[in-house]
């Protein structure tokens, strides 16, 4: 009798092959938190929205609680007012817990790719110091590409963040096509750091968690 044919790709684990993909997919970019990042900074305004329109409507209760003393209508106010208080401080607390966590992810991610020693982190302040003083998008593309050919990485992914934030498009596609890993990770750390801090970002945090004002 002839043995039964063994079709050894047959066993291979589709579950597995997909877990290995997604894996190799998990790295965070700058599309995802295009959609991300500004809705759950939106999720945390919404609740503290949704908090001062209830502190405001328990307030009016006990305004227009006509069997209230003074003094009860007095303790009461200032009670929902700190509760009202240490809500808001809550939800920022949250918000913030949400920031660094996502900063810290990139990091790290970040350092997957980069080395961390005392002398590499010093090079890439000096590599930051230097970008600073580039002036125009050709000038960034040849030092740029400098770098490439000197295997300068700590000069080179500071230009293309540079190039990344400022808005340099071809410098910054010269920048991803050399380290496409590395550039995707910072670019995403950049617009993190970009849109969770600057004076906007402080005065709508202002705005957000206010007291209300009596």
């Amino acid at each position: 009798m002839t043995p039964p044919t063994i079709n050894h790709r047959a066993g291979r684990n589709p579950a597995t092959h997909h877990q290995k993909e997604s894996i190799m997919t998990s790295k965070t970019t700058v599309a995802s938190l295009e959609k991300t990042l500004p809705s759950r900074l939106g999720e945390f305004k919404n609740r503290a929205t949704t908090a001062k329109e209830a502190y405001q409507a328990q307030r009016r209760d006990i305004l227009q609680n006509d069997r209230l003393s003074d003094t009860a209508r007095t303790s009461d106010l200032a009670k929902l007012l700190d509760a009202h208080r240490k809500e808001l401080d809550s939800i920022q607390a949250e918000q913030e817990s949400y920031k660094t966590g996502l900063i810290r992810s990139l990091e790290s991610e970040l350092r997957g790719s980069q080395p961390t020693d005392a002398n590499s982190v010093l090079l890439r302040r000096d590599a930051a110091d230097r970008v600073r003083k580039i002036g125009t998008p050709q000038e960034a593309k040849e030092i740029l590409q400098d770098a490439i050919t000197n295997s300068d990485e700590s000069l080179a992914h500071a230009i293309g963040i540079r190039a990344y934030n400022v808005g340099w498009v071809d410098v910054a596609d010269t920048w991803k096509a050399a380290y496409p890993s590395t550039a995707e990770t910072a670019a995403a750390l950049s617009y993190v750091e970009a849109n969770t801090s600057g004076a906007a970002y402080n005065l709508s945090n202002q705005i957000t968690y206010s007291s209300p004002v009596e």
